[in-house]
């Protein structure tokens, strides 16, 4: 990789190999794993679950605790029997959704 490097010395711009690709790790410590889309519904823990936009802790666990208690989603719509997710939260991750 290459990078620009002002000389203050001699007060020009040189291009210069500033960083290679070794200086970056293969991935960060401690960060999420990624998440593929669409996520089952039926089996999707937590992580994948908040991984979608407008869910957070309580309607992951909202989701879990209904497929637990229902025996799964048999459609993307039954997400809308689900508490706290309504049409716009529907609207919002249908597309990254499956079961």
């Amino acid at each position: 990789m290459f990078g620009f490097i002002y000389s203050s010395v001699s007060g020009d711009i040189e291009l210069q190999n500033a960083l290679s690709d070794s200086d970056f790790p293969r991935f960060l410590p401690g960060a999420p794993e990624a998440v593929s889309f669409p996520i089952n519904i039926n089996t999707a823990n937590m992580r994948e679950l908040k991984a979608l936009d407008g869910i957070g802790d309580s309607k992951a666990a909202a989701i879990i605790s209904y497929r637990e208690e229902n025996g799964g989603f048999m459609s993307v719509d039954e997400l809308l029997n689900v508490s706290g997710i309504g049409e716009k939260t529907l609207e919002n991750i249908r597309e990254y959704v499956t079961v």
